[in-house]
Formats: structure tokens, sequence, C-alpha cells
């Protein structure tokens, strides 16, 4: 039944004079330059997850909470890259290392694409034909085997190889890519979730003088073994050529990042541990839009200095400079807004030193709303992050410009 369906189809495709393995083999030769060229660009990946308890007994998961991330991404050698947006360089460690909260992935960008059409061991067959943005596309069906397989799931500290298959449209007029999905094999055993799944919708962007094809979107469902549910929406956006001046840095903490303003200090502001610090925002931040990423400024309110000392290690005015580490909606069993975020650098009369702090928590609020704020586990990565509580009803709110709150310094070194 099955090869009779196929043949019907291969008849209607060749009274297109489309053969649909005539359409395979150059759709990939096509595909897999597309892949490889990847290498040359460079995109902002925002990723928006949406966290589900188990099935109720209604029917239907309950919505727990969201969060939002932001990043750079690239391709080099068939790998992902990441940097936090704006970052000069990008760094070769997981990106799980970058975002410590909830489930990450990589692919979307172009590893998928590559560990598809770029990979001999992949196995073909064709569908039939599909409805697709007005138009007519060919369906093929694909299995990538474990022993050819670059699709690793990472359990505990280590990474291990899956099998996977999924399905893809190709426009038998362009062959180009409009659809491609992604489903997981056998998992290890020691995996937290039982099943993972992708579907990745495709467009052409325009960069500079060159039209490239991208995802236009990625959704992503990982299914965990406690039952609850993860469904990551992931877009990319800002799309541009790489740059001559940027660079590719392996095993330098992201943290180390520079910063492309004022000059950089010869010396460091030898800072000692435990001194107060009082910031204030300089601009407001929106949980409709802010995400995990984003740079982030506080101007210094008081002087910072040392007990029974009338020197100013910093200034008031100063301004602290940093990223937002986390924006996470709360809506189950209580509603509220987690914001934390981190400075590493404070620009003193137009030079930029090295800056450490630690926010001071709201631990009764904390308390009150259930939130762990230790470090590791299930809790907020707290060293040198401060993380604020914002208890409301509300789907959306905004820190206001000026939001004062309260941190201690962590050392520095000086000379």
């Amino acid at each position: 039944m099955r090869s009779a369906v196929l043949l019907a189809a291969a008849a209607v495709a060749r009274g297109q004079n489309r053969d649909p393995g005539a359409v395979l083999e150059q759709a990939r030769a096509q595909l897999r330059a597309v892949a490889r060229g990847l290498d040359n660009y460079v995109c902002i990946e925002t990723l928006d997850r949406s966290y589900y308890g188990p099935v109720a007994a209604g029917g239907g998961r309950p919505l727990e909470s969201t969060d939002r991330a932001r990043l750079e991404v690239t391709v080099s050698k068939g790998r992902e890259l990441h940097s936090w947006p704006g970052a000069t360089r990008f760094d070769s460690r997981d990106v799980d290392e970058l975002i410590r909260d909830g489930p990450v992935s990589t692919g979307a960008f172009g590893a998928y694409l590559a560990g598809v059409f770029d990979n001999p061991a992949a196995g073909f067959h064709f569908n039939g034909e599909r409805s697709a943005n007005g138009g007519t596309a060919f369906e093929y069906g694909y299995r990538v085997p474990l022993d050819a397989s670059r699709f690793q799931i990472k359990v505990g500290a280590a990474w291990h190889p899956a099998a996977y298959e999924g399905e893809v449209w190709i426009d038998p007029q362009s062959l180009d890519l409009e659809r491609m999905t992604i489903r997981t094999g056998q998992l290890p055993p020691d995996a937290v979730f039982s099943q993972a799944g992708a579907t990745l919708d495709y467009r052409h962007v325009r960069i500079g003088a060159s039209d490239v094809l991208l995802p236009r979107q990625s959704r992503l469902e990982v299914l965990l073994k406690s039952g609850r549910e993860t469904r990551n929406t992931i877009a990319f956006s800002n799309c541009r050529e790489y740059r001559a001046d940027s660079a590719i840095v392996f095993d330098v903490p992201p943290e180390t990042e520079s910063a492309v303003t004022p000059r950089a200090g010869r010396g460091r502001v030898a800072m000692p541990i435990g001194l107060p610090v009082t910031l204030a925002l300089t601009a407001p931040t929106d949980t409709g839009a802010a995400a995990a990423g984003d740079p982030v400024e506080a101007r210094v309110v008081k002087p910072v200095r040392r007990p029974e000392s009338s020197e100013d290690l910093i200034p008031a005015g100063a301004v602290a400079r940093g990223r937002i580490r986390r924006v996470e909606h709360r809506l189950l069993p209580t509603s509220y807004f987690l914001i934390a975020m981190s400075f590493n650098r404070v620009e003193i009369q137009g030079v930029v030193f090295p800056f450490v702090a630690r926010g001071e928590a709201d631990a009764d609020r904390a308390r009150e709303l259930g939130v762990n704020l230790a470090m590791g586990g299930s809790g907020v990565w707290s060293w040198g992050i401060g993380t604020f509580l914002f208890p409301t009803g509300k789907s959306r709110m905004a820190i206001p410009a000026g939001y004062q709150s309260r941190w201690f310094t962590l050392a520095t070194g000086g000379r």
C-alpha cells in the first residue's frame, strides 16, 4: 500500500517535471552549502521558555512559570558558539554555562541543518506532497543513526550522542527548506527527560549583500520523566556578517568580556570584601522585553569607602555595568517576578575597572514566596549576583529607572 502511495506521489511530481529523488539530491547539495556558509554570520537568539506541570485531573497542563534569555550565536566548524549580546568574542564552553537555569539546547541556528544535510549517513524517504505557504512542498522522512549522530544530550556533566529522526519539507521549485522536525530516539537511561522534539520553520533573511536561509522560529518541547513539560521558542534577529575585528576565543570566561566603551584602567581598585554599595538603575527594566543576557547599568548612589576612611574607593556617580542573569515570571503556586543581575566593571572618571558585588536578597520575601536563593541545586545561582523578587498578579511589570538596591563588594586585587 505504501509503495503505491509513493508511486502515485512520484507520478504527480514527474507531471510537474520534478522527480522527488532529483529534488532531494539537488536540495541536499544546496542545503549542505547553506549549512557550511553559516560560519560567516552572527544573529541574536532570543529564547522564551514556558514550564508546565503534570497533566491535571481535568486534562491539560497548568502553566507554572516563564522566562527569557538572549544570546549571540554563530557557527564554527559545524559547532554553534554563543556569547552574551554585544560581547567582543565568542566562548567555546557549553551554552548551559552561560544560561545556568532551565533547559537549553543548541542546533536551531545551523547544527541541525548540518547534521541532516551534511551527513552522508542520514537516510531519507519520500512521504508525499504537503500544502505549505500557499504552495506545495515535498515531505521527506529522515533518520540519523546513533553512530553518525551529532545530536548530543547532557546527562550530569557528560554529553551522550542520541539517534534522531523527523521530516523535512522542501519546495520542489526553489529547493528551499521550509520546515524541519526533529524527534529523539532512545535516550540515555539517566536522562531527566523521556522525550524531546523540535520544529523549525525557515525563511530567507537579507544580511548585507547576501540572501541567507535561516530559521524564522524554532519550537522545542521536552517531556520530563517527572511528568512536567518545557516548551522553548527560539527566534533569530539582528543578523549580520561576521566582522573582521570579531574573534572566537576558547576557554575564556564570558564574564571577562571587554567593553567597547571607555579605556580600561591599567590598575585595579583594591576592594576589600563586604563594603556596602547602593546602586540605582539608569534605565527601566520591562519584563515584557527584558531577557537574561541583556546589558544593565546602574549609578553608585553613595561613595564606597573603607571603614573609618575618607578615601573614596568608588565615588558617587560612578557607573556599574553588567548583565541581567534571569528574568522569570512565576505563576504557580504564587505569582511573582524574579529579576537577577550581576555587575563586573565600574567606570570611574572615564576609566573602567573590575567590580564584583553581591546583591542583598530579601530573605523574608523569599521565604514567603517559597523561593530558594541558595547556590546550586534548583535555586538561583547567586555568587556575585543580586536577585530581586516582586510579588504581583500582573502579567507584566517594569522596574523603574532610579530603583535602588543594596550590594556588598566581593574582594578584588589592586596594584
